[in-house]
């Protein structure tokens, strides 16, 4: 009986402990990543404000099946649908939804010399549970490599 009790209090005092440390973690997490393209900013814009060109670049998309473009802004598939939300001089915003989660993706435009730098951004928020917070400590090791070689063939993509 000595065990047991020991064996509850110490798995309440460390749940305790485990909740106490997550609740100092952040609830909103982002991943991003930037790039400069060789390319005028209206051509990059016009270029990532169409959806339908994302499956060049994007490997994300890539690898969706079944996918239709009911419009310029919306992409729909089995793994996910996506749909560009607002626009604006140098932003792009989309909204992920994929089987019960909602995550927004978009891209911040920075024109300088003849160039324009892209950041790609995944704005992900967690709920207060512990293990959701701790998972999300791996979301950058997760996306990052990925989305560095996205914005790497949309570099190739030679806008113009």
């Amino acid at each position: 009986m000595k065990i047991l009790k020991l064996a509850i209090i110490s798995a309440v005092v460390l749940f305790g402990l485990v909740f106490i440390i997550s609740s100092f973690m952040p609830s909103t997490v982002k991943v991003s990543r930037a790039t400069d393209i060789d390319a005028p900013f209206d051509s990059v814009r016009k270029y990532l404000s169409d959806i339908r060109n994302w499956e060049k670049w994007n490997l994300y998309v890539d690898t969706f099946t079944n996918k239709q473009y009911p419009s310029a802004t919306s992409l729909t598939s089995d793994q996910v649908n996506i749909s560009i939300v607002s626009t604006s001089d140098s932003t792009i915003k989309a909204e992920w939804h994929q089987k019960n989660t909602i995550f927004t993706s978009g891209y911040y435009l920075v024109a300088h010399d003849n160039m324009t730098t892209v950041q790609w951004y995944f704005d992900f928020k967690v709920k207060w549970y512990p293990w959701e917070k701790f998972a999300s400590m791996v979301y950058d090791q997760q996306l990052g490599p990925i989305m560095e070689k996205s914005l790497a063939r949309l570099k190739e993509q030679g806008l113009r």
